[in-house]
């Protein structure tokens, strides 16, 4: 038996808002590794549902379980950097309030990343949806390795739109490693991506392994869920911020950079021209459009997928719909939007 006074093999950081409908299975899930020398720092973020009840209901049948409350809502970031200042364990494992981890998630990594001699191990993400436990692809796809191999700080800024967005992957990080490092508590979108490319700039080494321990959970927030432009905003300036940062970047990674930074900038305007049509603000929609016209193709390509998965039309939409939606007017635009973006 391991003595209890030593400290945990993994921290597990499970931050939260008003995520009750699943945060009893993720943490049982978590509950259920085939270690049990670990602890689990719930951090809420301020929900406003139920949260706190399903937490504690989980944490009277487990001492492993903390939890801790905040008063007002900051955002992921803060939550997991407030369990980054708590957490005693080897290893640090981020897992979200509504997925799901294998039980041998826990054991199966650490014994890699040990064998490795790595920082970070992280491993392939299969996604999944409320209504059903079919898995729906995984995050790697064809691009999974065959073996462990080394990340670094370029792979995670590749502007290729055909590549894995590796900012969604989940390692178990040395706790050592970290040194000091946090979360941008500044960006509520893309604060994962920042926190490992600096992982790594800063000499972090970090292994992918083949295999798919975590499952992520696709439901109907997460699948109509659009950034505001905002958010857009933000990760372009926490890139930038790199740029100042760690001024020696090799020529491919700066290249790589600026492709990144090219990409996230149709996004921005695309995000903006919806704000301004959900907004009636028709003029400056039709300027952006004037400067912009490939947006218009992007619009009307969301605006068929939407409408296709739209439960509620609103009032006037079947007269619209009823048009070929390269033919409609910004105002059109502005009733369409109003119920299914």
């Amino acid at each position: 038996l391991k003595n209890l006074a030593e400290p945990p093999l993994v921290s597990v950081i499970m931050a939260n808002y008003n995520g009750a409908d699943h945060l009893a299975m993720a943490l049982r899930s978590v509950l259920a590794q085939s270690v049990g020398h670990i602890e689990i720092l719930l951090l809420d973020d301020a929900s406003s549902d139920d949260s706190i009840k399903v937490a504690r209901g989980v944490a009277d049948t487990d001492p492993r379980v903390r939890i801790f409350e905040t008063s007002r809502n900051a955002g992921p970031g803060a939550a997991r950097n407030r369990g980054f200042e708590m957490a005693t364990g080897r290893w640090i494992a981020i897992v979200d309030s509504d997925d799901i981890i294998h039980p041998c998630r826990l054991e199966r990594m650490t014994t890699a990343g040990d064998a490795l001699e790595t920082d970070a191990v992280a491993d392939d993400l299969t996604y999944f949806h409320d209504a059903s436990i079919r898995p729906a692809g995984t995050l790697m796809g064809t691009n999974r390795p065959e073996k462990p191999a080394g990340l670094s700080a370029t792979c995670f800024v590749s502007a290729d739109p055909n590549a894995p967005q590796l900012g969604y992957l989940k390692p178990l990080i040395r706790r050592t490693a970290l040194s000091g490092l946090r979360y941008r508590e500044d960006i509520k979108i893309g604060e994962d991506h920042d926190l490992y490319v600096r992982f790594l700039l800063n000499g972090g080494r970090m292994h992918l392994l083949p295999q798919s321990y975590y499952l992520y959970r696709r439901h109907n927030s997460s699948l109509s869920y659009r950034m505001h432009p905002d958010d857009v905003a933000a990760i372009i300036s926490a890139q930038d911020d790199l740029l100042s940062d760690y001024p020696d970047l090799s020529d491919g990674m700066l290249d790589h950079m600026a492709l990144r930074r090219a990409a996230l900038q149709r996004p921005l305007a695309f995000e903006t021209l919806v704000q301004e049509i959900r907004g009636r603000h028709f003029g400056r929609a039709m300027g952006q459009l004037v400067h912009r016209p490939s947006l218009l193709p992007q619009l009307v390509k969301v605006g068929k997928s939407r409408l296709a998965r739209a439960f509620v039309r609103p009032r006037n939409a079947s007269a619209v719909i009823a048009r070929d939606p390269s033919e409609w007017t910004l105002q059109d635009w502005s009733v369409m939007l109003e119920k299914t973006m």
